[in-house]
Formats: C-alpha cells, sequence, structure tokens
C-alpha cells in the first residue's frame, strides 16, 4: 500500500508540474531543483561569500542590511563555552571603521535604534546581525551600513579594555536569562542529547570561561570561524540592485579565505532505541509542560530544493493542521484535560541534524501525566484511524486561502519578509522560488495529494523508539513531577487502549437561516479628513465605511454598540458580567464558539 501509493503521487506530480515548471528531457522532477525566485540576485565572491539582493520598495526609501553566519555556539570547544554569543557583543563594541562606540551613534543619528533595528542573535548553528528599516536617501549611507557588515566579518578590533568591560555584561545578561526555563535545559538537555555537544552548547556558555579566557582565545575563534565561504551579505529594499551589487565586491573581494581552513561539520544526533527523558523543575518555572517527540531524519541537503520536499512538507503541514484543530476543540471544553496543547514538526530541540513531531500539553492543575497522555491518545487516534476527509478539506482549503492572500498581497511584503527567506535559504537550504511558482505549485499539491497519503505518513512517524519526553515543572507545594517509569506506563496504558476513531461533527448548515428584513440608507456624510463615508440607516445604526489599498481581497468589520453595564444598578452587576461570559462562549445558533473558530 505504501509504495503504490506513493508511486501513484509521484506520477500526477511528475505529470501536473509540467506546465508550471520546466524540466529538460528525462530528468526526474521530483528531484530536480526548483527555480530560484528572478527577483532576487544571489552571487558568490571568489573568496567564498555569498550575497542576496532584490529591489523591494515597501517601505519607500528604507532597506535592511543583514550578515548571516553558518557560526554558533556548537562550533565551541569545552574551554571555549560561550565565546560565540561573546563575540556577537564585542561586533558593537569597536571595529576597524567604526573604533570604540562610533557604530552605534553614528547609526542611531541617522534613525537606526539599538536593540530595535540594529541587533543581533547567536544560537547553537548560526549567528545572524541586522541593520534593519534603515532610511536610504542618500547613497553613503547605503555604503556605510556596507562597511559595517564588512568590519563584522572581518574587522573587528577586539581591544582587550573592551573584552574586559563586556565581561561584566554578559554577566548580567546570564543572571537574566538563567531563571526558569532557561536552568532547567541546561540541566536536562544533556539527558535529550547524550552523545553530542548539543547537549552542552548553550549560546550564554559558563561564567567560568567568559571570566577567564584571554582575549587571544576570542581572536583565535574569530579568524577561525567569521570567514567568507560561511558568510551570505542580505540587502533588501528601495535599492539600486547593479549599483549594491557592486559596492559588495568592491569591499568583500579582499577579505582572505584562511589558508588551510578548519572544516564545518555538523554533528550528527544518533538514533536510540526507547525513550530518552529529560524531567527538571525549578522554583521559577510559570507552568507545568510536558512534550513527546518522535525524532526523524531531516531532508538531505540535495532534496531541499525539490518537489520532494515541497511534497513532505505539505503531507506534514496538512496533518498537523488537522490534529490541532482536533486538540483546540478539546481544549474549548470545560473537562478538558489540558491546559492547552498543540503539535509542530521541526528541529530536535537545538540540533539541525535531527527533526521531531512534537505534542505539547500544558497541565490545568498540578498533574502533567494525564494531560500529556492525552496528547498522545489523540496523535495515537490520528495515527490508528487517519483524518476524515471533510477534515482535509477544511485544512487544505485554509492553506489555499493563505497562500492566495499571500499571492494577491505579494505587491507590498515587507523588506523583513524576504530578508528571512534568504537567511533560511543560506543557513538551511530553504527553497525560495518565489509566489510566482510556490502559489501554483500549492494549488496542485493540494488538488492531486490524496487524503490516504497524508494518513499513512503520519501513522509512520509515530514509533516506540527514537522516542524522546521533555518536563519543565515548578517546585511549588503540591506539583506531582513524573518519574521516568511513572511516564513509561503511562504512555503504555496509552498504547494498550482501543482508541476509536475520531468523528467529525463539523457543522455546515448556514449561521443564519433566516435573511433579516433589509432597510434603507436614510443619509449619507463624508469625511474628507478620514477618507470616510457614514451611512445612517433606517433603524438608526451608522455605518462607516474606508476603503484601502493595504491587502488585495481583505474586507475587515467590526461592530459595537452603546450600552453595558455603566447604566445598571450595582446589585445586577455580577450577573451581567457572568452574562457577558457565558454569551462570549456560546458561539452562534446551534454552533459552540469552538465551532465558529474552525476553518471553513
Amino acid at each position: 500500500m505504501k509504495n503504490l501509493l506513493r508511486t501513484a503521487l509521484f506520477a500526477l506530480m511528475a505529470l501536473a508540474m509540467l506546465p508550471s515548471v520546466a524540466y529538460a528531457q528525462g530528468q526526474n522532477p521530483m528531484t530536480q531543483p526548483l527555480p530560484v525566485d528572478p527577483d532576487v540576485r544571489i552571487g558568490h565572491l571568489p573568496n567564498g561569500l555569498t550575497y542576496y539582493i532584490r529591489h523591494n520598495e515597501y517601505p519607500k526609501g528604507q532597506a535592511d542590511f543583514y550578515i548571516a553566519q553558518k557560526v554558533g555556539s556548537a562550533l565551541e570547544e569545552e574551554n571555549q563555552r560561550g565565546l560565540a554569543h561573546f563575540l556577537e557583543h564585542m561586533c558593537f563594541n569597536g571595529t576597524t571603521n567604526f573604533p570604540d562606540n562610533l557604530l552605534r551613534d553614528w547609526l542611531e543619528s541617522i534613525g537606526v535604534k539599538f536593540g530595535q533595528n540594529l541587533n543581533a542573535y547567536t544560537s547553537i548553528d548560526e549567528t545572524v546581525y541586522n541593520i534593519s528599516n534603515v532610511p536610504i536617501a542618500r547613497e553613503s549611507v547605503q555604503d556605510s551600513c556596507l562597511l559595517i557588515l564588512h568590519d563584522w566579518a572581518n574587522d573587528l578590533t577586539l581591544d582587550p579594555k573592551e573584552i574586559d568591560k563586556e565581561r561584566g555584561v554578559i554577566h548580567q545578561e546570564w543572571r537574566r536569562s538563567m531563571q526558569g526555563q532557561m536552568r532547567i535545559f541546561e540541566r536536562i538537555l544533556p539527558e535529550l542529547l547524550p552523545t553530542t555537544k548539543y547537549g552542552r552548547r548553550l549560546p550564554i556558555g559558563t561564567m567560568e570561561v567568559v571570566d577567564n579566557f584571554p582575549p587571544q582565545a576570542l581572536r583565535d575563534y574569530y579568524e577561525t570561524w567569521y570567514r567568507p565561504d560561511q558568510q551570505a551579505v542580505v540587502v533588501v529594499g528601495d535599492i539600486d540592485v547593479d549599483r549594491i551589487e557592486n559596492k559588495i565586491k568592491e569591499m568583500f573581494t579582499s577579505i582572505e579565505m584562511p589558508a588551510n581552513a578548519k572544516p564545518r561539520t555538523y554533528e550528527a544526533v544518533p538514533d536510540h532505541k526507547g525513550t530518552l527523558f529529560g524531567i527538571g523543575s525549578d522554583p521559577e518555572q510559570k507552568q507545568l509542560v510536558g512534550q513527546i517527540m518522535f525524532l526523524a531524519d531531516p531532508t538531505p541537503a540535495e532534496l531541499k530544493n525539490t518537489m520532494t520536499y515541497y511534497i513532505n512538507d505539505y503531507v506534514r503541514g496538512m496533518a498537523l493542521s488537522m490534529l490541532n484543530n482536533r486538540l483546540n476543540d478539546i481544549s474549548s471544553h470545560p473537562d478538558a484535560p489540558f491546559g492547552g496543547a498543540s503539535v509542530g514538526y521541526g528541529d530536535y530541540i537545538v540540533t539541525k541534524t535531527k527533526d521531531a513531531l512534537s505534542g505539547t500539553a500544558v497541565a490545568k492543575g498540578n498533574d502533567i501525566v494525564v494531560p500529556l497522555q492525552a496528547v498522545y491518545r489523540e496523535m495515537l487516534r490520528a495515527a490508528r484511524g487517519g483524518f476524515t476527509q471533510s477534515e482535509y478539506d477544511r485544512a487544505r482549503n485554509s492553506l489555499i486561502s493563505s497562500y492566495e492572500s499571500l499571492y494577491n498581497n505579494r505587491a507590498t511584503r515587507e523588506n523583513g519578509t524576504f530578508v528571512n527567506e534568504y537567511v533560511r535559504n543560506f543557513i538551511d537550504g530553504s527553497p525560495i522560488p518565489g509566489l510566482d511558482i510556490e502559489w501554483p505549485l500549492i494549488q496542485q499539491l493540494a488538488n492531486i495529494t490524496p487524503l490516504a497519503l497524508i494518513n499513512e505518513t503520519f501513522a509512520s512517524m509515530i514509533k516506540p523508539d527514537n522516542r524522546a519526553i521533555m518536563v519543565l515543572a515548578p517546585e511549588k507545594e503540591g506539583t506531582k513531577i513524573p518519574t521516568k517509569e511513572a511516564l513509561t506506563s503511562a504512555l503504555a496504558a496509552v498504547d494498550a487502549e482501543e482508541i476509536a476513531p475520531f468523528v467529525d461533527n463539523f457543522k455546515m448548515e448556514p449561521l443564519i437561516t433566516v435573511a433579516p428584513r433589509p432597510g434603507k440608507i436614510v443619509s449619507t456624510k463624508e469625511d474628507k479628513v478620514w477618507g470616510t463615508t457614514e451611512w445612517t440607516l433606517s433603524n438608526g445604526a451608522k455605518v462607516i465605511i474606508k476603503p484601502t489599498k493595504f491587502k488585495e481581497d481583505e474586507i475587515s468589520m467590526v461592530a459595537q454598540a452603546f450600552g453595558g453595564t455603566a447604566g445598571y444598578s450595582k446589585e445586577y452587576i455580577p450577573t451581567l458580567l457572568m452574562l457577558s461570559n457565558i454569551m462570549g462562549n456560546m458561539g452562534l445558533g446551534s454552533y459552540n464558539s469552538s465551532d465558529l473558530s474552525l476553518p471553513i
């Protein structure tokens, strides 16, 4: 059955995609690279540096300047823990062309605020710097922003005095961040990633290293890993693409690629039998949360920009959408076993070399076992009994609607949306075919992908091995912190249950069965200041309309009436408040609030 379904789907895809994506004769359309959006210019300098440039006029007169690096705390040795993050801080404390605080001072003088439009982040496998929403009417401003990116890439001063000053700043950040959840993560990550450095490489590092590393150690790390083959410059905005490309070549080509450069590798996360556990508690942890994860191999790099990637992403996305709708429906009932629940798919905790299907539950009380069982039960219900055609129709229509809205509003996409796509393309290999390719591709996928393939795929993701369970618990009176044995027994009990298939009770009858009797517009008033028109209706209601061009094919409506509790005496207030809450959760007609929130 499995091979038959996949073969049938691939054959359909090969036929369906020919009109929108051209392939050379004899090539397999499932594994051939998709086109890259022609509106982004991608280039590579002789030293290995990559650049992405795109002209975009929304907003007019602004541009974003980014430098992304495939460098993060996973590259640190034990005696370097914290240097990747420390180096990020030092990028704002002096460069060759912007000594001391000149970089921040100059950017703020042109309206780029530090911490808001000027910022950076360091994670396990990447470091990204941004100068965003830059007013670039003057070409000299554009050149200066590129010069800042150049200095971050290759010309930090790393003054020992500035390094010593920054040690205290890192300490303050460590004290702020190492609370509650982060302290738990630091303790349990080695249990969830027991054989790799990923379990011991939170970017904040250790304060022992931060306090004592010699300045030369930071420079050695900088010169080892901040190098052109691991860097991409991204510029998107109201700019001249040819001019920016020439400037990038002029400024960045001279940066030398180190001789005998250390190989950039990504540590593999090995498969494991059974279940890994990470159970931790802390007095400052606010919620009692449990998560069950089913590990899987990520899409190979050579397939990320292919139809295979899109098919897998679509199939998983549909399954997650339908299962999240089921969990949301359960959450809306007073007797729900959890305070909230969701499923997702992505990197396994902090690593890019393993993916995971995850189910998360937030406890309503002091016990996480029952909520975690409930989420696992719904995952098993979907794996064993599948999803229904009516659920699939709604999830598919919702996806198509969201993509249609993106496509119709493609002329008003902001710079940041493009920048994020290009950063992810450089670091992760995520495809960037552009909406002109992606929109018809999604429509074709939605039209020809059978529900049976989605059901089969989701069922194959739930396995007894390569599993992990994480619990984050507050340390307070009454909280039950489960043991590994208790969690194992609880999930085994769910495995042994006879779980009935899901029954879809979604309602399709009209919200209003009898149309109201129409009235008339008795007066019209124009407001030239606000560009609005006000209609007064025959029943006294007023309607204010304002046409805009912010988004295509979208109408926003809101209604309000005068009244409320202010006009009633005190003895009626509790009853009125109770009625208000009940009415807000009752829905409309035969539809409850959960029905109304589901996509049609």
